[in-house]
């Protein structure tokens, strides 16, 4: 199903809690919303335009266009108009996604030069590939090679496109199976060991949990609620993982860092400035600061991490041409030496 990209939901997000802000009727916003962007906007815009019109609640006609609208924004819409505090939080929100556009366009950004790179230098091969297979012949007059699997010509080429679509394909899907959980949490969990990748998954998580946590308890939110929203929010199986245990120790009568303690899965100094917040009564005033240090770490381990990806890019592309570089010159040894056999 269509969802709204970031960029959009984050300028909804900042134009209607601006409005609100300023007394606007919220189906006035909304009428003009359904006048701006996307076809596929326009139309959950105008449902919403309708569905309020109608008496519903923002929250129930954002929930009426099915997942258009992610579970995050539907839930703290709705626990702002409960609250009396739907600017506060739709504004909040919008900083929240502006956060996550920058994360992602600063690694985007980042790994460009080199995975255009790495597209010329698979270009390359797969020329070779075609071209000596084609005109090139060996020391026993057959194409040559260049990689050593057989891959020669035009049918060589064919294969070998086939294989690095495969590849990539392959790692796509791997990639996005382990960040949603589709292949458990074993997998993501052993991801979040690994230093520089680990670092990222884990501070960006913290942030956005960090964040819905300080806004969920200023709102009023009662404790358990509070909970299942900021862990969910953290778009993290391996924290989403925890929510029953946690709802369970909360039921059961104990206090946010000691039911988040237990689970074994939340680093001690973020704990230890939960519990001290807990014990002095500013648990919101607290967990907004973490979130934004736990938000300029996430920036840095964004940063951290294109590096590495560059990096990685960097030695694929080293190690193909070193290897291009060793089976070229192999050829021509060998047909150096099948002409000095000749005298």
């Amino acid at each position: 199903m269509t969802r709204i990209g970031l960029v959009p939901l984050a300028r909804m997000l900042q134009r209607v809690g601006v409005s609100i802000q300023a007394g606007v009727d919220l189906r006035q916003v909304w009428d003009k919303e359904a006048q701006r962007g996307t076809p596929a906007y326009r139309h959950r815009a105008t449902l919403v335009r309708d569905r309020i019109a109608a008496g519903d609640s923002l929250a129930e006609a954002l929930a009426a266009g099915g997942n258009y609208f992610p579970p995050l924004v539907r839930d703290l819409v709705d626990v702002g108009e409960k609250t009396g505090r739907l600017d506060e939080v739709l504004i909040g929100l919008a900083q929240h996604y502006e956060h996550l556009k920058f994360l992602r366009r600063t690694f985007l950004f980042g790994i460009a030069w080199p995975g255009l790179q790495l597209g010329m230098a698979l270009a390359v091969i797969g020329l070779l590939i075609f071209i000596l297979g084609m005109i090139g012949s060996g020391p026993g007059g057959e194409p040559i090679d260049i990689l050593g699997f057989g891959l020669v010509g035009g049918r060589g080429l064919v294969i070998y496109v086939m294989l690095v679509s495969l590849v990539f394909i392959t790692g796509t899907l791997a990639g996005v199976a382990l960040l949603r959980g589709w292949l458990g949490t074993t997998p993501l969990q052993f991801a979040m060991q690994v230093p520089v990748i680990g670092n990222y998954l884990k501070t960006s998580a913290l942030s956005r949990f960090a964040w819905t946590l300080s806004l969920t308890l200023d709102s009023g939110l009662d404790a358990r609620r509070a909970m299942k929203l900021s862990l969910r929010s953290t778009q993290n199986p391996f924290y989403q993982a925890t929510a029953n245990q946690v709802d369970a120790a909360l039921l059961d009568g104990r206090e946010f860092h000691e039911s988040l303690r237990a689970t074994g899965m939340f680093p001690d100094e973020f704990l230890d400035a939960l519990e001290a917040a807990e014990i002095a009564g500013t648990p919101g005033t607290t967990m907004s600061h973490l979130a934004e240090d736990y938000r300029n770490r996430a920036a840095a381990a964004a940063g951290a991490l294109t590096m590495a990806a560059t990096a990685a890019v960097w030695v694929i592309v080293g190690a193909f041409m070193i290897l291009m570089i060793f089976r070229l010159a192999l050829f021509y040894l060998g047909t150096l030496n099948e002409a000095l056999q000749g005298f």
